[in-house]
């Protein structure tokens, strides 16, 4: 039988991203983490870590990871059930991958109800939507919502809905760099912003709609918050989920600088095959709100 102490261990080393604050975490010695380490890959006869930094999980640590996970969902339900009035009875947490669009617009309400009534936690990780399932393959989260057409490994894959993305800037931005319109030399002059280094979707929708492949200025703001309100401002033009748009375009506050065109980015929820009753009542709130707020195939 595995050590759940060691796994514990393993857990906080990853979570936290090496032995000394993984043993803060625990209120151990570093020493102690490290026997813990140690002895989980001497029963295993295998590494569960690679010696990098930080550490990182090898792909039986990945599997460890999710067995772990699951063992404490299923413990803090069962006693939960025991134990209903029990002051340690209050609250489980489930870590989740998400994409910032998501997490500002529809990821909050659709999970309100069943954090109200199951007294959930969520633990988000964010990052961008082509990258968020690396998170859950490395067995950082139970869930996240993504890009990924198709399920890892040991997962399973729904498809959510699609945003819907406008190219959009102030009038006077698009009266100073775009009067002729939306042509290469506007494109490799006029600010846009882009969320990180990680972040295509900008480029290709550049590639699809104006066949520009070369380099623009830009800034960096890693929230959306950010890119709606540098956009209002006039500071660049960027690409903005309609969600997040309010009555913009309907007052002038700004124009679309590509009518007619757009990009629908589909996004995926993905979880482990074997999940506990919580995490599938998250995952049904999540299916549920998703094909009320998202664009739906046939969907104008």
């Amino acid at each position: 039988m595995l050590d759940p102490k060691q796994l514990e261990a393993l857990s906080a080393v990853v979570e936290c991203g090496g032995f000394d604050k993984a043993a803060r975490k625990l209120f151990l010695t570093q020493s102690a983490i490290s026997q813990r380490i140690r002895q989980l890959e001497e029963n295993l006869g295998q590494p569960v870590l690679t010696r990098t930094s930080p550490p990182a999980p090898t792909i039986s640590g990945r599997l460890l990871l999710r067995h772990y996970q699951q063992l404490c969902l299923m413990e803090g339900e069962l006693r939960n059930t025991l134990q209903p009035d029990a002051e340690d009875s209050s609250f489980t947490t489930l870590t989740v991958g998400v994409n910032a669009d998501s997490l500002a617009t529809w990821f909050l309400p659709a999970v309100q109800s069943v954090m109200q009534q199951r007294r959930l936690l969520i633990d988000v990780m964010m990052d961008d939507q082509d990258y968020t399932h690396e998170l859950m393959r490395s067995g950082h989260v139970v869930g996240c919502i993504g890009t990924r057409p198709t399920p890892i490994q040991g997962g399973e894959c729904h498809f959510l809905g699609s945003m819907r993305y406008l190219c959009l800037a102030t009038p006077a931005f698009a009266a100073r760099y775009f009067p002729d319109g939306f042509t290469p030399a506007a494109l490799a002059q006029a600010p846009a912003i882009i969320f990180s280094g990680k972040d295509d979707l900008h480029s290709e929708f550049l590639q699809q709609f104006a066949a520009y492949e070369g380099s623009t200025p830009h800034l960096t703001l890693p929230t959306p918050q950010g890119f709606v309100q540098a956009t209002r401002l006039g500071l660049a033009y960027s690409l903005l989920p309609e969600l997040m748009i309010d009555d913009d375009l309907h007052t002038g506050r700004l124009v679309n600088l590509l009518p007619g065109q757009y990009v629908d980015l589909p996004l995926y929820w993905h979880h482990w095959r074997v999940e506990s009753s919580l995490a599938q009542s998250l995952s049904e709130a999540l299916l549920q709100h998703a094909a009320q707020v998202l664009r739906q195939p046939g969907a104008a």
